[in-house]
């Protein structure tokens, strides 16, 4: 006999809506969706997909890193 453990998670309401309207259209439930994805990650190993970053945070690291490289000028106060 198979023993569960529950898990939570907290996910973004609108994203979690329509993940689960994908669920229903391919005839899964999300904790059954769930259990497919963890049966995955067990059996590569890893996650089963690739994880990069967007373009878009690419670019915001590239700024924050030149900014942080920029010299730092000393204000003073007047008053």
């Amino acid at each position: 006999m198979a023993s569960y453990k529950k898990i939570q998670a907290n996910v973004d309401s609108n994203l979690a809506l329509q993940a689960e309207g994908i669920f229903k259209d391919i005839g899964l439930n999300t904790t059954t969706a769930i259990n497919v994805f963890l049966k995955k990650v067990v059996a590569t190993g890893g996650i089963p997909f690739e994880l990069k970053e967007t373009p878009e945070q690419k670019a915001t690291r590239d700024l924050v890193q030149t900014i942080s490289k920029l010299p730092q000028r000393k204000i003073s106060r007047i008053g």
